[in-house]
């Protein structure tokens, strides 16, 4: 489970006490075959109140948000609902969700919400699979801050940064999911991140395993911090 983000790191005990913008999540699923996946990011702006809902679909081989995405919505009006953000994003992805057939839930093995306090926000242990009389064999991800100069509109901020993750499996062997070089324009001011979610789609049909790791990512934002996601996603060979 997770502290509250604007604690994590040292750059943010130096901010104001002041409202950000906390997104939240849904996990929308896989493709049967695990070749894409797909959630949702929802909120209200700080500063404008507006609401906005934000749907990405990823192809799974290549780590990368598909043509035609993420599906962008927000209401310029602050007396707008944001379950109508959520509805317009949501009728826009249909048609896609529907073709790559992104209907299969997985399984929800690491759920860390920004209120919990008892983790490290930046390293997880896990089984992908929920039998709990299992011999002890877990995976494990560890997310490890990149400090990093900052990018156009970031300048007077101090402490940008990228991430790197990193995936262990049951026999101790380590790769690299994702590391930064640069700081990609999605990203712009990023200050911090954490291990949000984990989900897991079973092999099946001749496809390996597919794992979707949420992570947290905390930006400077125009009241304070804020909150929004990002997924990164890999084939794996269960144990």
């Amino acid at each position: 489970m997770r502290a509250p983000l604007a604690l994590l790191a040292l750059p943010f005990l130096a901010l104001p006490a002041q409202a950000g913008d906390y997104a939240d999540r849904t996990i929308l699923g896989f493709s049967e075959d695990g070749a894409y996946f797909a959630f949702d990011e929802y909120g209200v702006q700080d500063g404008s109140g507006f609401p906005y809902s934000n749907v990405f679909i990823i192809n799974v081989d290549k780590d990368a948000w598909i043509d035609g995405t993420p599906i962008r919505v927000r209401i310029d009006d602050e007396k707008a609902m944001l379950t109508t953000a959520r509805s317009d994003a949501m009728k826009q992805a249909r048609p896609i969700l529907d073709r790559l057939n992104i209907i299969a839930k997985g399984n929800h093995v690491v759920d860390n919400p920004a209120t919990e306090l008892s983790a490290d926000p930046y390293a997880v242990r896990f089984r992908t699979n929920q039998w709990f009389n299992m011999v002890e064999r877990p995976w494990s991800l560890k997310l490890t801050r990149i400090p990093m100069p900052g990018s156009k509109g970031c300048e007077d901020f101090d402490g940008v940064a990228g991430f790197k993750l990193e995936l262990t499996d049951p026999d101790g062997g380590t790769r690299v999911l994702s590391e930064d070089k640069s700081l990609p324009p999605s990203r712009t001011c990023a200050r911090d991140y954490a291990i949000s979610d984990v989900v897991v789609l079973p092999a099946g049909k001749g496809a390996e395993a597919t794992m979707a790791v949420i992570i947290s990512l905390i930006r400077q934002g125009f009241e304070g911090p804020d909150r929004r996601f990002l997924a990164v996603t890999t084939r794996f060979v269960d144990h």
